[in-house]
């Protein structure tokens, strides 16, 4: 298994258990797109939502299984962008974690809006400018305090809001499980031409998440044997709430495409508007969770490639006295601050599912790559090459059918990270003295 080679340098503290790292999938994964799904799928995918869902949930998994193999062969920080510079070279390792932080700093922002507009609806005088960005910054300060003080306080943020927010949400889950039936699905045919294309699109971004047992790896008391129980458990998890959830929206809502709220609708229509209340607070603690897990691993993309020289390298220092990636933390907070206040990141969500499949199909091509040059990983995966190359296939399928400009969008931001790299490597020489 790789490790760092730097013994000199302060280390990051393994404090993460398997149970941590299984919260914290399922914590980064059920975030906001679970609050519109039901709704989306059936607006788009009508009659067919189920199977598109489980279609998402098939290459969802075939990505996972890559990643599992994967991951097993490292125990450091980071993630995919090692994977991929050990398996292609530094500058492919550089431009997955870049767009994997990009990626992940726009999701911040996103999902912080959808937590405002929750908030709204329970305390009305958070209504207007002023009290928004005032919550936002507040709420960002204390994610920071929180991960800047030690990664098992942010674990532990981490797990105390996957259980808050899973708390309403499971009741619901059961309703779909009893009431479900084949009957209950839209009747609707899809909306062509797109709509196949859509509803994947959307169930692909409530299940994206599952490569953070990977990034927070060098943090984890025991990778080698937690990695692959931590993504599969969690995934597992993730998928079951989601089909139940799906299920009872479709069974309780006699149109659950003109909802703009499906899941508080469906709990009003179960028990009444105490229901919906207690949906409402869910998709809080769901926004604010996802929050919470995010700035708890991208930092660690950051720290990373600063580790590297690819960005500079106080980007990989590390707190003194708690240990932590203290300098990343904050720059993840003030991208991820500046995006949700600023309004111009919402032309950068509908590159959110293409930047994700394009990540993870480099670890499935690292697959490959690496069981050619290093022989059996630590985990191997049965039919890995099999599962490797039908994962790239579906992820070369989902890259052609997306819109050109989100293809020209990832090209920009591919090269403005690039750009920096350049800039940073070239410091990094004039600052060596000349002999």
């Amino acid at each position: 298994m790789k490790s760092s080679g730097d013994v000199t340098a302060p280390a990051l503290l393994r404090r993460l258990r398997r149970i941590d790292v299984i919260a914290l999938t399922v914590n980064v994964t059920i975030g906001a797109g679970v609050l519109a799904m039901p709704a989306g799928l059936a607006a788009s995918a009508g009659r067919w939502s189920i199977l598109v869902l489980l279609a998402a949930f098939v290459l969802t998994a075939l990505l996972a299984l890559s990643l599992v193999e994967v991951a097993s062969r490292f125990d450091v920080t980071g993630g995919p962008p090692v994977y991929a510079a050990d398996a292609f070279g530094s500058v492919a390792g550089f431009s997955v974690g870049w767009l994997l932080g990009l990626s992940r700093a726009v999701s911040f922002a996103a999902i912080s809006r959808i937590l405002l507009d929750y908030l709204v609806v329970l305390a009305p005088a958070l209504d207007g400018l002023g009290p928004r960005l005032a919550t936002v910054t507040f709420f960002v300060l204390v994610l920071v305090v929180f991960n800047v003080r030690g990664v098992a306080r942010g674990a532990l943020l981490s797990n105390l809001l996957t259980v808050a927010k899973l708390l309403p949400l499971l009741p619901l889950a059961f309703a779909g499980l009893w009431l479900a039936g084949w009957n209950h699905v839209p009747a609707e045919p899809p909306a062509m031409p797109d709509g196949i294309t859509k509803g994947l699109a959307l169930a692909l971004f409530a299940c994206f998440g599952f490569e953070q047992a990977g990034i927070v790896a060098g943090e984890m008391r025991d990778p080698r044997r937690d990695i692959a129980p931590a993504i599969l458990i969690g995934i597992g998890i993730v998928c079951v709430v989601y089909l139940l959830l799906v299920f009872a929206a479709f069974a309780l809502l006699p149109d659950p495409a003109s909802s703009t709220r499906p899941l508080a609708d469906a709990a009003e229509a179960l028990v009444g508007p105490a229901g919906a209340i207690a949906i409402a607070i869910a998709a809080v603690f769901s926004c604010a969770g996802s929050m919470s897990a995010t700035m708890l691993v991208a930092p660690r993309l950051f720290f990373a490639l600063g580790e590297t020289g690819d960005l500079p390298r106080v980007l990989a220092a590390v707190h003194a006295a708690k240990r932590t990636p203290h300098v990343a933390i904050v720059l993840l907070a003030i991208i991820s601050w500046l995006l949700a206040v600023s309004g111009t990141f919402e032309y950068l969500i509908t590159l959110f599912v293409i930047i994700r499949v394009i990540t993870y199909g480099s670890v499935s091509a690292a697959l490959i790559r690496l069981r050619r040059r290093d022989g059996a990983a630590p985990v191997t995966v049965p039919g890995g090459y099999a599962i490797a190359v039908a994962a790239l296939l579906c992820v070369l399928a989902i890259t052609l059918t997306t819109s050109w400009q989100a293809v020209w969008h990832v090209a920009i931001a591919l090269a403005v990270g690039l750009a920096i790299r350049a800039a940073t490597h070239y410091a990094a020489r004039v600052q060596v003295p000349h002999s």
